[in-house]
């Protein structure tokens, strides 16, 4: 059985779906744009402003359940236009700066809402039993 992942504080799903799902110990949130909590506006027409933007949605999504962005485990990123992949990119780096990163996946897509920037997120929470995987680094 899945919990539905909704703060209030978080922006609202403009679309018939659920925001985040909580399975378990697993994470999985619909894809989050670069839009203000509180308007509901795009916050930025910059893909680096955008990118910070949604991992500022992520997060409070995340936190609502006890996670943070260091229990993402895989992102799925969607841009507008993939020549701003550089720009995207290096927004993208200083969410994860340690050295074991989410797996990601980026693709090029026509975005609804205006946006240019939509990452789609899995994530674990914390305080579980440990994997027999090697760490990253060995």
């Amino acid at each position: 059985m899945s919990e539905l992942i909704a703060p209030p504080y978080a922006p609202p799903a403009a679309s018939p779906h659920s925001p985040g799902l909580l399975t378990g110990d697993w994470i999985f949130l619909s894809g989050q744009g670069g839009f203000d909590p509180d308007t509901g506006e795009l916050v930025s027409d910059d893909v680096a402003g955008l990118t910070a933007q949604v991992f500022r949605n992520v997060e409070v999504l995340l936190r609502a359940v006890g996670a943070s962005l260091d229990d993402i485990v895989s992102c799925l990123v969607h841009l507008s236009d993939l020549a701003q992949f550089a720009e995207f990119n290096a927004s993208y780096a200083k969410q994860f700066p340690g050295p074991v990163k989410p797996v990601r996946t980026t693709v090029g897509s026509d975005l609804a809402a205006g946006m240019r920037v939509e990452v789609t997120v899995v994530a674990r929470r914390p305080g579980r039993a440990a994997s027999a995987v090697t760490p990253a680094g060995r």
